[in-house]
């Protein structure tokens, strides 16, 4: 039996030392057959790859004698394929091959090709994410609030995501939660273990979509002065597979029926998003800022429901030039409209402007009543007019 068989451009050529050869599921000694390779493939003339030239796989299998084929039985041909670096413009590759075989040794030749050629395409999946952590010193001694955030930004969805963070010494996790594109989730699990440097915290997500961010929201409470640059060391994620987009559960017709329910059930979801404060700060430089811009401390709370519209970039966190934009606002929505300094005339002195009549004497220019007859100065007589 003689094969020839196409070896597309994307794959570098066959080790055919490892290439091993069963028939009716024994395998073949080295001696019974004979492969070799050379460049450039044979068969396939149109669906060819970009990457290269390719390679023909010539083996002759029975060198030493008959194989003894039996009817019904098979020959089974096996070696690895390599593609080292394929290209995206590997749409569509077909690497046919073709069989010629005898009964006898120089009995006449039957050839056949593979009928269903196997096709080949090439598809570049992006794993791409970004992650970072800021702890935030709350009110009281030894309290932080801690945020991890971890962004998919590759082709695909994530499955298995491990988020990985160590508590310092004498600190304890008080209370977390997860939040992603569809508000808190209630799938995800934390796992904890004693190391040297501390708590050794891990969550697991089961599955981040594309494009996705996550949101680890935690708070740590203990005793002693803590390393601002501990806190903020990031400690790493590792994940499993990728997700192809095809078997991901739709989000869009679900996101639909969010926006379309009514005005009281988006009420009662946005309490319950609510429960944890969506935006913090620090409250050293809250201060500092509030009495740069001479925002009185009695009006903390409400400077505070204020500023929390300013975290322009969105991260749940008020930096301080966000707090500098807030107290602008505030101070320029504060500042009194002085008073417009012309007085507008009295309803009195608007009753005797209109009540204000009469006629004047042609002759001394006396105003008298409407219905005097004579000038009361000169004894003109307005009859005469």
């Amino acid at each position: 039996m003689r094969i020839t068989d196409d070896i597309p451009g994307l794959f570098e050529a066959p080790d055919i030392e490892s290439m091993k050869i069963s028939v009716a599921g024994k395998e073949l000694e080295l001696e019974q057959f004979k492969a070799e390779i050379s460049s450039g493939i044979t068969l396939e003339k149109e669906h060819k790859s970009p990457d290269g030239d390719g390679h023909t796989l010539t083996m002759t299998i029975g060198t030493r004698g008959p194989l003894g084929l039996e009817p019904g039985k098979k020959i089974t041909i096996a070696y690895d394929l390599i593609a080292p670096d394929p290209s995206p413009q590997n749409e569509k590759v077909v690497a046919p091959l073709r069989a010629e075989f005898s009964a006898e040794r120089f009995g006449p030749v039957c050839g056949r090709d593979c009928s269903d050629s196997p096709t080949i395409k090439v598809i570049h999946n992006r794993r791409d994410f970004s992650a970072g952590k800021q702890a935030i010193p709350l009110g009281g001694k030894g309290r932080y609030e801690v945020l991890i955030l971890f962004e998919n930004n590759g082709d695909t969805a994530l499955q298995d995501i491990y988020i990985n963070d160590v508590i310092p010494p004498n600190f304890e996790i008080k209370d977390w939660y997860i939040k992603g594109a569809n508000g808190k989730r209630d799938d995800c699990e934390i796992t904890t273990e004693d190391i040297d440097s501390g708590t050794q915290a891990s969550w697991m997500v089961p599955m981040v979509g594309k494009g996705e961010r996550l949101e680890v929201c935690f708070e740590i409470k203990g005793s002693g002065e803590v390393d601002g640059d501990v806190l903020n060391k990031f400690h790493g994620v590792h994940f499993g597979d990728e997700i192809e987009t095809e078997d991901l559960p739709e989000a869009e017709p679900e996101a639909a029926e969010e926006a379309a329910s009514s005005d009281e059930e988006t009420t009662e979801v946005a309490d319950e998003v609510d429960e944890k404060p969506k935006v913090t700060w620090r409250e050293d430089v809250l201060l500092r800022v509030m009495e740069a811009h001479g925002i009185s401390v009695d009006d903390r709370d409400a400077f505070v429901e204020h500023a929390v519209n300013f975290d322009l970039d969105d991260n749940g966190y008020l930096k301080k030039a966000e707090l500098e934009e807030a107290a602008k606002a505030w101070n320029d929505s504060n500042e009194s409209v002085e008073a417009d300094t012309v007085e507008e005339p009295s309803d009195k002195e608007h009753s005797e402007d209109a009540n204000e009549g009469g006629k004047d004497c042609p002759v001394c220019s006396t105003k008298s009543a409407d219905d005097a007859t004579t000038c009361v100065a000169c004894g003109f007589s307005f009859v005469d007019l």
